[in-house]
């Protein structure tokens, strides 16, 4: 099976839009299902006792955001939930590379969870100015739910950002986090394969453009650069291609759901 074979992965017929808006909401849901894990790692070793509060219970956002939103593909194309978390292959996965590596250090987790959480809000905004009110409003009001969690989620990140510039090596910290992470930032925007109809209200380009836009206007608040970025070959993580860290990360993930469980094939 490759990334762009939604028909192997489920049963139902369905027209262009329904299969572009299942790769949308699967780049969603690996997103989600991805970062969630990779940020519960800080789980009671978060810098201090309120934040590791905070940040666990983003994770669990991220995850139940993940839940739902493979639930949603799941009925779409005739799959299940199981199968579309636990039984693909690392290549199968359409996540963003900006949520699978490890964690440097506080800086860097803070900086790639702000980027990642502005750029899920404007994707969800995107999706619900299109017509996924009109196809299921039942799903256009999770999407809303998601959506204004992100918001709290991006507010929580920007706290933290200007935290960090209270000390300078705290601020130079983030400052190699931003470097580092601006590419894969970017790269959430990257082309999405094989989806043909109009989902989203406006192309990504222009989601791209509102994510530098803003989130140039809140880094440079702070008093943080932002690296320039040719734009035009960045990413391939929608395409299947991933680092290590997702594979070491999906096979932990796959052990702990197998063990004591008895999940059916």
């Amino acid at each position: 099976m490759t990334v762009t074979a939604l028909s192997e992965i489920g049963t139902a017929e369905i027209d262009e839009f329904e299969h572009g808006l299942a790769v949308i909401l699967l780049e969603a849901a690996d997103d989600d299902h991805v970062i969630g894990n990779r940020t519960s790692d800080w789980t009671g070793v978060a810098p201090t006792i309120e934040e590791d509060v905070s940040i666990s219970n983003i994770a669990q956002d991220e995850l139940g955001h993940a839940e739902g939103l493979y639930e949603e593909v799941a009925d779409i194309v005739g799959s299940s939930l199981d199968f579309l978390a636990y039984r693909r292959s690392p290549e199968e996965f359409r996540n963003v590379q900006l949520v699978e590596r490890e964690f440097e250090d506080w800086a860097d987790t803070v900086v790639r969870q702000y980027f990642f959480d502005v750029a899920d809000a404007i994707r969800f905004e995107a999706l619900l100015d299109g017509d996924v009110a009109k196809y299921d409003e039942s799903l256009a009001g999770y999407l809303e739910k998601v959506s204004e969690e992100e918001q709290y989620h991006t507010e929580h990140g920007e706290v933290w950002l200007e935290t960090l510039t209270e000390d300078e090596q705290s601020k130079a910290k983030v400052q190699h986090a931003i470097d580092e992470n601006w590419v894969d930032g970017i790269a959430f925007f990257e082309s999405t394969p094989h989806v043909e109809a109009d989902v989203y209200s406006e192309p990504l380009e222009e989601q791209r453009e509102q994510f530098i836009t803003e989130v140039t206007s809140t880094l440079n608040e702070f008093g943080f650069d932002v690296p320039e970025t040719d734009v035009s070959d960045v990413g391939a993580g929608r395409a299947g291609k991933h680092t290590d860290d997702l594979d070491n990360l999906l096979a932990e993930t796959r052990e702990v759901r197998e063990q004591g469980v008895d999940v059916p094939a």
